[in-house]
């Protein structure tokens, strides 16, 4: 029986009231945002807000509006031999969700755009901070965008 293919992937960017982004530290040696690793077949949405309720306890997830996907071709990822699929969907949270999310867990911290920007090769997947920054400050349409 062939074992699942987790070739999709929903990055969460988790904004509160003040415009931090909520980043992880402790898993992959440098900072990243959360992220659902997803079976074929299933949806990212709900994916996502279920990962959202079980991991961080945000029961009623509070999607934006403008949401990134992308979509690899053949050969072009060196990491799978596959197609793989990515949405980054923001999400806004509250200032006490983050607070909780920061005490529960050392690895989990919220940066504000000053501190995005200044350490923006440290965040993986490269592009997030552009797509952050460009929705905390309003040039990013609404609606969905392709991350090409």
């Amino acid at each position: 029986m062939p074992w699942p293919r987790f070739d999709r992937r929903a990055y969460l960017l988790l904004l509160d009231d003040q415009r931090r982004l909520l980043l992880c530290g402790g898993c992959c040696g440098g900072w990243t945002v959360p992220q659902v690793r997803l079976t074929s077949g299933a949806h990212f949405m709900e994916s996502a807000t279920r990962f959202l309720d079980e991991r961080f306890g945000v029961t009623s997830p509070r999607f934006g509006s403008v949401y990134g996907i992308r979509q690899s071709r053949a050969g072009d990822n060196w990491e799978f031999d596959r197609v793989t699929a990515a949405h980054a969907f923001i999400v806004r949270i509250s200032d006490a969700e983050g607070a909780t999310i920061e005490q529960t867990s050392a690895t989990h911290t919220r940066w504000g755009t000053a501190e995005l920007r200044r350490r923006r090769r440290e965040i993986s997947p490269e592009g997030i901070v552009l797509l952050v920054t460009g929705y905390i400050e309003g040039w990013i349409p609404d609606g969905p965008i392709s991350l090409y």
